[in-house]
């Protein structure tokens, strides 16, 4: 057990002595009760909050303090007092920043914070060959001015450039400072600058998801305060467009690749069920043409990430009342139906005869095809043999021999899931390798691990492997809930 620096949350609120004994404080273990730990707590505004004071809200959210304990080697006491006072003086200095505003230009002290293409951080956000769209947006807002919305988002995409670089103390402090601009910039935000807030706390939440160290809570928790500030910004029957539309998209693509995640994940808590149950936040109103457009910083339109969490939402497990009940099956074929149906367009600013374009459309379709594949499979029920199975797998790997790569993990992922024979499996691992050579950060090198780890279970086993028990044991097996991104 080591010691921290401040009292655990229930001390504080008891004004009791703490002996800061990590991870749980000995008066909590005590008395028997949850000791809520000694990390940073986030409040969010909720509609109609003028203020936005933290102490007007009940809950708070708590992120957990990430540290590891020092080994010390032929070190002598001075030794071991200056490293633990070098250590804390980082977090001191990140609070200084964030109480004041910078003296110097977080350009000229993170080298790869740049508008390129090439960035592994643009990798990361979006896997569009035109991902220099979203980077570049959200560059342009970290560097607005010196507010601390654009402070936060400046500090969050430092934590992710650091991370990539495998610089653990240096993302550390960058996601701390982060951490710190937003607490203190929801306190005191103007309306127009949601966006950036927004923005900062998606770059926190893709950071905890490439965190495997962390609790696999903590993307939720930004993930959750993200939403929060969206619905208060936005309104149900809206059209937007530009620099808008574009992180109102961003935000729902991650929404419905987590409901998606979190219907398979076996150890899920009522707060993660809670936010994937969430109304979605969508750039275009119900029945805008626009919906139909393909979005290059998601892979497919808006309609059909729609469709598919409408799909999710009528998966029921074997056993559940209402499975397979007629009301049920009118439902699922209606959603079948649909997206038979469901045309993607390039958008009209883009000749339909480039590569880009036509590999664009490729992978929309994969995504339709994956779709329509995990309908039938898990909302409705069909076995491997289904006609219907087999023509949209068949479908699917002509594109798939057609394409060298493909830059979205979830289409593979449930297209790898229902590959049986030799040939298919093949094919899929040479579009996977493609893929992580192209983007090998994020969830894409997962997806290459989690497909043939399902091959394996489906080929121990004698009676072909009921796809609930598959989808739940590869998804659960992950210590930190995948985003599929």
């Amino acid at each position: 057990m080591t010691q921290t620096q401040k009292r655990c949350w229930n001390c504080r609120q008891q004004k009791i002595a703490c002996d800061k004994t990590r991870p749980h404080c000995n008066n909590c273990v005590k008395k028997g009760r949850q000791c809520l730990g000694y990390g940073l707590k986030l409040s969010w505004p909720r509609k109609g909050d003028e203020r936005r004071s933290a102490s007007l809200h009940k809950k708070h959210f708590i992120i957990p303090v990430r540290a590891k304990e020092a080994v010390f080697v032929h070190a002598t006491s001075e030794d071991v007092k200056g490293s633990q006072d070098n250590a804390l003086s980082r977090y001191e200095a990140c609070e200084r920043w964030c109480v004041r505003q910078p003296d110097v230009n977080m350009a000229k002290l993170d080298p790869f914070l740049s508008t390129n293409s090439w960035s592994p951080v643009a990798r990361i956000l979006s896997s569009s060959n035109r991902n220099d769209e979203l980077y570049g947006l959200l560059v342009r807002m970290a560097f607005q001015d010196d507010s601390l919305p654009s402070l936060a988002s400046r500090y969050a995409i430092s934590a992710l450039s650091y991370q990539h670089l495998a610089m653990e103390k240096a993302a550390v402090m960058h996601q701390m400072a982060a951490i710190r601009a937003l607490q203190a910039a929801i306190e005191t935000a103007k309306a127009a600058e949601c966006m950036q807030m927004m923005a900062a706390s998606m770059l926190l939440n893709i950071y905890e998801t490439m965190n495997f160290d962390t609790s696999d809570l903590n993307w939720a928790i930004f993930f959750c305060g993200t939403k929060r500030l969206a619905n208060m910004i936005t309104k149900q029957h809206d059209t937007y467009f530009g620099d808008e539309a574009m992180i109102i998209d961003w935000i729902f693509y991650h929404d419905a690749m987590y409901k998606f995640s979190i219907r398979h994940w076996r150890k899920r808590n009522q707060d993660q069920v809670h936010l994937a149950g969430q109304k979605k936040v969508l750039s275009k109103a119900v029945f805008s043409p626009e919906r139909q457009t393909i979005v290059p910083i998601l892979g497919c339109s808006l309609e059909l990430l729609d469709l598919l969490c409408q799909v999710v939402d009528h998966v029921y497990e074997p056993g559940h009342p209402s499975r397979l009940s007629e009301s049920h099956l009118k439902t699922v074929r209606s959603l079948e139906i649909r997206l038979k149906y469901l045309e993607q367009r390039q958008a009209a600013v883009l000749p339909s005869d480039t590569m880009q374009a036509t590999q664009e459309t490729q992978i929309a379709e994969l995504f339709r095809l994956a779709a329509t594949i995990y309908l039938v499979r898990m909302a409705k029920g069909e076995p491997e043999t289904s006609k219907c199975l087999a023509s949209a797998m068949d479908q699917a790997f002509r594109i798939l021999n057609e394409i060298e790569y493909c830059d979205r993990p979830w289409p593979l992922f449930i297209i790898g899931l229902e590959s049986r024979t030799e040939e298919q499996r093949s094919r899929m691992m040479q579009v996977l390798e493609s893929s992580v050579k192209r983007r090998p950060l994020g969830s894409m090198t997962l997806v290459k691990r989690m497909v043939p780890d399902a091959w394996t279970q489906q080929d121990l086993r004698e009676a072909p492997m009921e796809p609930f028990a598959l989808y739940d044991v590869i998804i659960g097996r992950n210590r930190v809930t995948p985003c599929f991104t």
